[in-house]
């Protein structure tokens, strides 16, 4: 099999993917304090203590995807040249699952997101998978109404209190 970050081509030329590296553990540290951050903005709580909540929920992410979705391959998206996001996918021959898909602050809403999961879902469609699938937490309404532009539709009896799944099947 080759790289995945060879087979998922974007039609901009500006955004490549790459297998995520030891190195990159700094950026994927930031990268989840960003999204974090925000949503515990909420809670107003002292910066020392949000700093140490976010990191002990970045260690329980990372160990839930790890025994979760071990074969998950973590690739870091570039906007030229530069780490703006991360994509986990966790693929087999007949389905590719998106387990985690987020941008730095500066790279949302501007078309990395969509970019990024039409190249995925065309990758996948040529891999010959029949279904490109995600969840997205209940809370998550942005994202819900992003992936529902992108053709995903609910299913509703895989929902749980905390997420819905969401499926997009890909027509050969």
């Amino acid at each position: 099999m080759t790289s995945i970050a060879s087979e998922i081509v974007s039609q901009d030329a500006r955004l490549r993917l790459r297998v995520a590296e030891s190195g990159d553990d700094p950026f994927l540290r930031d990268l989840f304090k960003s999204v974090k951050a925000a949503q515990l903005a909420t809670a107003d709580l002292p910066s020392a203590m949000l700093d140490t909540v976010v990191a002990q929920q970045y260690r329980a992410q990372v160990a839930g995807y790890a025994a979760h979705c071990p074969a998950a391959q973590s690739l870091i998206i570039l906007r030229d040249g530069s780490p703006v996001g991360r994509l986990l996918l966790d693929r087999s021959p007949t389905r590719w699952h998106v387990v985690d898909l987020a941008l730095l602050p500066g790279a949302r809403n501007a078309g990395v997101g969509r970019e990024i999961m039409q190249s995925v879902a065309a990758a996948a469609r040529e891999q010959g998978a029949g279904v490109l699938s995600l969840a997205v937490a209940t809370s998550n309404e942005d994202a819900i109404r992003f992936y529902a532009r992108l053709g995903f539709s609910d299913i509703a009896e895989a929902a749980t209190a905390s997420h819905r799944r969401m499926e997009l099947v890909l027509a050969p």
